[in-house]
């Protein structure tokens, strides 16, 4: 088990990671960019459950590529967004910034999304899988993750 902890920037926030992320992507689409202020966004996907989380968050809502929206979740203080919830998920996941990790070398994306709209000039690894517009889980997620996935209760809310 990786040893995943963060903070926002002015350490307000503090997280660890409790299990193994079921996946970590780079997410090229519009919306990351625009909530980012950067090229992309890496997400952390993670069952809820396995955030142990310290410190004032509040939400917003904000737009996502598939169309369903999102909240995102910032430090009451410094405003950096230290997870979102992805409103297409019908089950209890979220997906944690990698930027926000004490060492965000520990992780490593399984695959890029939204390729389509990634910056010209942005050079990736080959290495990893890239998909124009969002990819199933199928594609790209290990096996174990995609049966913990199934596995989860729906979500009430």
């Amino acid at each position: 088990m990786l040893n995943l902890t963060g903070q926002c920037a002015c350490a307000n926030v503090q997280y660890e990671i409790l299990d193994e992320p079921l996946v970590t992507q780079i997410c090229h689409c519009k919306d990351c960019q625009r909530t980012t202020g950067s090229a992309f966004v890496i997400h952390i996907v993670l069952c809820e459950m396995d955030l142990k989380i310290s410190g004032q968050t509040e939400m917003s809502l904000g737009p996502s590529g598939s169309g369903a929206g999102c909240e995102l979740h910032r430090c009451a203080n410094c405003g950096v967004i230290i997870w979102v919830r992805y409103r297409y998920h019908q089950v209890p996941v979220i997906a944690v910034r990698a930027g926000t990790l004490i060492d965000p070398s520990q992780v490593k994306p399984a695959a890029q999304i939204f390729v389509d709209s990634k910056r010209a000039w942005l050079g990736v690894s080959p290495d990893i899988p890239a998909y124009s517009k969002g990819a199933e889980r199928s594609e790209f997620w290990p096996a174990e993750s995609i049966k913990r996935y199934d596995t989860l209760p729906l979500r009430l809310s």
